[in-house]
Formats: C-alpha cells, sequence, structure tokens
C-alpha cells in the first residue's frame, strides 16, 4: 500500500483543460531530416536521487537523451504551463492538417509517457477548482 498512490479522476473536459509544464531542465536539439518534419533529441541533466548519494555516485555531467518524432517535438515545444492540452491538439491538427481526434490521441498518449518519465507534470489543484 506504500506505493500504491490513488490518482485523482478527472473527466475529459478537465483532462483536456490541464495546463502541463516542464519539470526538467532540457535542452532540444533538431535533427535535419528531408523535410521541415524531422524530430529531435531531448538531453536531460540527470540528478542524483537522495536515496542513491551513499550508494553510488553519478559523474557531475550525466545526461540522457530522449529521441523525439516531429510530432513529440512539436508537443515538447508547446509545453509551457501556460498552454492547455486542449490549445496543443488544436496546434497540432492545424500543424500537421489533422483532424481533432486523429491529434488527440498521440498527444494524449504522449503526454502520459511524459509524465511517467518526470518530465512532465501538470497541477491537480487547478484542475479540480477551475471547470473547463
Amino acid at each position: 500500500m506504500l506505493f500504491n498512490k490513488k490518482q485523482p479522476q478527472l473527466s475529459a473536459e478537465q483532462a483536456l483543460g490541464l495546463k502541463p509544464m516542464r519539470l526538467v531542465e532540457a535542452e532540444m536539439q533538431r535533427v535535419q531530416g528531408v523535410d521541415d518534419n524531422a524530430g529531435g533529441l531531448l538531453t536531460v541533466k540527470l540528478r542524483q536521487p537522495k536515496w542513491g548519494r551513499r550508494l553510488f555516485r553519478l559523474p557531475e555531467h550525466a545526461t540522457k537523451t530522449f529521441e523525439f518524432d516531429s510530432i513529440g517535438t512539436f508537443v515538447w515545444e508547446n509545453i509551457d504551463g501556460k498552454t492547455s492540452v486542449e490549445q496543443i491538439i488544436k496546434r497540432l491538427s492545424k500543424r500537421y492538417d489533422l483532424n481533432l481526434r486523429e491529434a488527440q490521441v498521440p498527444t494524449l498518449s504522449f503526454l502520459q509517457t511524459l509524465i511517467k518519465k518526470g518530465l512532465v507534470g501538470v497541477p491537480l489543484e487547478k484542475a479540480k477548482k477551475e471547470p473547463v
């Protein structure tokens, strides 16, 4: 039960109204491709976990690199803590000429992955107080 944190249940409207924000300082480097829809490499500086300081020590400039496709790069660049998930989906739809459903599925899936990796977070308190 120690690690079983109960996640608050949000309606679809509340989830689309959330404004994701970056939790890490990272550098996005665009990968040059044949067209301007190339992806990117996100480099994140690793932090030493508190529990691991006595067991092992990370090198001072240790980093981890994530490879994003063009849609992932677009979504990452639109995560600023001010833009809602719904706005990101609409921008993606317009940019890649997709209908809203085609843009919503990969965006929500990608955001869930970023949250699990600890790169992005969403303030849930605001979602409960502000109806969307």
